[in-house]
């Protein structure tokens, strides 16, 4: 402390909020304020004569200048995400930030509120002012995906939208951390699932429309989509198929599935594939003297290789063999719903007879592991070496 006072004997300081807050000496020791504010400096004095003086000095401490900031996030990290700022700065005066992608942009306020809309990763940046600094601080906020919702589907039989349509639901929603909700509606009758990918039968014609509600705990979105039934008798029919024998099984393809609507070769089989067939043919060679139609889960029983994920089907190879004609060529002709293929009793009279090409042409029934049941026209055996093949219409309900 400077102390100028002159002709003064004696002193009296008063250092209120100082380190110390009084002191008898001339220049007495530095004196620390440590708390913000305004503060006065008493310095009573005295001499000899009795002359007495009281002088008084004011000055501002101000605290020092600290940056510093947090935040209370609302709900999960997904956009759209709010933050409200928690300005724990110390000595400011004024302040500045400045939200990178976020909404506003820039705010005065001490503590604001921003929202990011958008994912990403973004800075947010504070400066705080007094009457003679500036400093700053930065932080980054990691803003996840916002909902999406999306989805698409697959028919159950590959490009065949006659009634009825079977189709499974392929949910392609991302963030949707609170569930989801489906509607599927063609005005008449209404079909729900709160299931992640649900399947759904489409029974008769008409246009449907179906409905994708997702959520998060920020959003709530929906999608919908239209599928258009066309008229339909539960039946499917394949014409002028080619099987091959079984040296052709890798390039005509002897194994047949209704849900892919064509032949697969060996080649193609896999157990996402071998799961889908219905039947196998097997023709032993270009004289076609030995000819049978194989359930899936029994071709390794010939030449062929095992099928993963096969299943079981039932054959009445040869008609004749069972003492009545079941189904003949002209009732496979007329067939054109699935309803009049239901009556017949395959499993009772089935039979894995071998059969040759003599009778054109031919009628062999099979009944799927599912229960649809379908029926196999042979129309022509075409001799072409190692290549020849069978030509067949099939016949095939798409639901028991």
């Amino acid at each position: 402390m400077l102390n100028k006072v002159q002709g003064a004997d004696t002193f009296k300081w008063e250092f209120p909020g100082g380190s110390y807050t009084s002191s008898d000496v001339m220049h007495p020791e530095e004196i620390v304020y440590r708390q913000p504010g305004t503060h006065t400096i008493t310095l009573h004095t005295s001499n000899v004569d009795g002359e007495q003086k009281t002088f008084q000095k004011h000055f501002t401490a101000f605290a020092e200048l600290v940056a510093s900031f947090d935040w209370q996030q609302q709900g999960s990290l997904h956009a759209p995400l709010t933050l409200i700022m928690h300005n724990n700065s110390q000595g400011a005066e004024a302040y500045q930030w400045h939200f990178q992608g976020g909404t506003p942009e820039y705010s005065s306020e001490k503590n604001p509120t921003v929202v990011f809309n958008q994912e990403g990763e973004f800075k947010i940046r504070l400066e705080v002012i007094n009457h003679s600094q500036r400093e700053k601080v930065e932080k980054t906020i990691r803003v996840n995906p916002p909902l999406k919702v999306a989805f698409d589907w697959k028919n159950e039989y590959f490009e065949n939208y006659q009634a009825p349509v079977h189709i499974f639901l392929s949910n392609q929603t991302k963030n949707a951390t609170l569930g989801y909700h489906w509607q599927v509606t063609d005005g008449i009758s209404t079909q729900e699932s709160n299931e992640e990918n649900p399947s759904f039968l489409l029974a008769r014609e008409g246009k449907y429309q179906i409905t994708l509600t997702a959520k998060n705990d920020k959003q709530t979105l929906s999608l919908s989509k239209e599928i258009i039934v066309e008229k339909g008798d539960n039946l499917l029919t394949f014409k002028d198929i080619k099987l091959g024998v079984n040296t052709a099984q890798n390039s005509i393809g002897c194994f047949f599935s209704s849900y892919l609507g064509r032949i697969l070769t060996a080649e193609e089989i896999t157990p996402e594939t071998g799961k889908l067939i219905d039947f196998v043919y097997f023709g032993q060679n270009s004289s076609f003297s030995y000819n049978i139609f194989l359930s899936p889960d029994k071709v390794q029983e010939t030449v062929f290789e095992k099928i993963a994920e096969a299943t079981q089907s039932h054959f009445i190879n040869k008609q004749e063999n069972v003492g009545q004609t079941l189904l003949d060529v002209d009732s496979f002709d007329r067939l054109s719903s699935g309803s009049a293929i239901a009556p017949i009793d395959i499993i009772s009279h089935k039979n894995q007879a071998p059969f040759n090409k003599d009778l054109i042409p031919r009628i062999v029934l099979f009944q799927t592991v599912d229960g649809r049941k379908g029926a196999i026209k042979i129309k022509e055996y075409i001799k072409e070496g190692t290549q020849s093949y069978i030509l067949v219409d099939i016949k095939i309900q798409k639901i028991p």
